[in-house]
């Protein structure tokens, strides 16, 4: 499936990302505006301009300070009150000591700056290698980066990334590691992978592994992928990792290592419809508080190998980028405890649908894409709610019960997950019968 111009097409019109590209001063604008408005209303409603209050980045505070203090990371809780817990590696604590010496308020601006410069650099490289106007050896227009303002203005408003900002959390700059790391899948069309590049595939993987646990799972799209010197690399990056954790913090290396790493209770409520895992949908579904190992391994092992073996697939096809959209997908479905800020992985591969659109398919895509993201659009629900922190406050997983349909917008990214990956799998059965087409017509698809 290679991509078309999009100076017009099959339905006539310009294709999306030419729009985007032509007023991204105006998206951005927008996108802006909203924000500043639903900042002054929760302001005004809350007395706080922030909702959460950069909960996530405080217990990252937290987390490091313990460690400068001496004081067990996992032994009891953290924060002014004793009740927080902290889930990352020791690695990870080591990585946020930085939070713990700058004022709060420092840390607390930089994370909306940071957080829409990590989104961007992921829109730029999933621009670049899908075959955008950002592609090697492609076409490189103005639009180019009016394209990556754009894209980046209107994916704040997802709930994932959106979220994500709120609570300060680290999900975008793993997504980025991970993106920068594994998206070209070896050197492209006009892109030179020289031998430091190479040597360096898995290293990204390999740290973001070292500071949350489920990208571990990229190294097994790397072994499905036939690309064991990445995997390697990745695996030995982790380790070292994990060595590092435990020379700077060796008590609380051997207790995370040990066990604390599989209590999946220390990391909230998992049948809260904030949990959009598999695991979440088990607990909701039969009633119980925490599915047991066994319950969890037979809902995530048949997921896990329907996502990781459909995205090796794509990438044997051709398509190393999709398959890794796949596999961050399918760790957000897997993974015990999956908060609907982790799905960040609607981000780049809404952006990667846009740029492989084929124009006899522009129109009803384009109406498929549009309905998507009202679903994972961030709704304000919170205003309905009271603003209670122990509920989902953006998107249309926040809805209360009604009528049983919360089975519906409860478990809602895991729906749209199997979405993707049927629509993924029908491509994937339709792409020789347009291969056949197009050598009788001449034309690309």
């Amino acid at each position: 499936m290679s991509r078309h111009p999009d100076t017009a097409g099959a339905g006539g019109g310009p294709a999306l990302d030419t729009v985007l590209s032509r007023r991204p001063a105006l998206v951005a604008g927008l996108s802006a505006a909203l924000f500043v408005v639903l900042a002054w209303l929760h302001w005004r409603e809350t007395g706080y301009v922030v909702m959460s209050g950069f909960f996530d980045l405080s217990v990252y505070r937290a987390g490091a300070q313990a460690l400068l203090d001496g004081v067990p990371l996992y032994q009891g809780g953290l924060g002014p009150d004793g009740t927080w817990s902290f889930t990352y590696p020791p690695f990870a604590a080591l990585l946020f000591l930085p939070l713990a010496v700058v004022p709060v308020a420092v840390a607390q601006a930089l994370v909306f700056p940071a957080g829409v410069v990590l989104l961007a650099a992921s829109v730029h490289l999933t621009l670049r290698h899908a075959g955008g106007p950002l592609a090697p050896g492609g076409r490189r227009t103005a639009g180019g980066a009016g394209l990556v303002v754009a894209f980046t203005a209107l994916l704040l408003w997802l709930e994932p990334v959106s979220w994500t900002l709120y609570l300060g959390q680290v999900n975008l700059l793993l997504m980025l590691l991970v993106l920068a790391d594994l998206a070209g899948g070896g050197a492209g069309p006009g892109e030179r992978d020289g031998r430091w590049r190479r040597r360096l595939r898995g290293v990204g993987v390999g740290v973001a592994t070292g500071i949350k646990l489920t990208p571990a799972l990229f190294i097994v799209h790397l072994l499905l992928t036939r690309r064991y010197r990445e995997a390697a690399t990745a695996t030995g990056t982790a380790a070292v990792t994990a060595l590092i954790g435990l020379a700077a913090a060796p008590g609380d290396s051997l207790d995370y290592w040990g066990g604390t790493f599989l209590r999946s209770e220390r990391l909230g409520e998992v049948a809260s419809p904030m949990n959009q895992s598999m695991n979440g949908l088990l607990a909701r579904a039969t009633g119980i508080a925490d599915p047991p190992l066994v319950l969890w391994l037979a809902v995530a092992v048949p997921t896990a190998v329907l996502g990781l073996g459909l995205a090796a697939l794509v990438h044997r096809r051709g398509l190393p980028l999709l398959g890794v959209l796949l596999c961050g997908l399918t760790t957000a479905a897997v993974s015990p405890v999956s908060w609907s800020h982790h799905w960040v992985w609607f981000a780049p591969l809404a952006v990667y649908t846009v740029v492989r659109l084929r124009p006899a398919a522009r129109g009803r895509v384009a109406l498929a894409l549009g309905c998507a993201f009202l679903l994972v659009f961030a709704w304000p629900l919170h205003f309905l709610t009271g603003h209670r922190m122990d509920a989902p406050p953006l998107g249309l997983v926040a809805l209360p019960p009604r009528y049983g349909l919360e089975v519906l917008y409860g478990n809602l990214y895991l729906l749209l997950f199997a979405a993707v990956l049927a629509a993924t799998a029908a491509s994937l059965r339709a792409a020789p019968a347009r291969t056949a087409a197009g050598s009788h017509s001449g034309t690309k698809t």
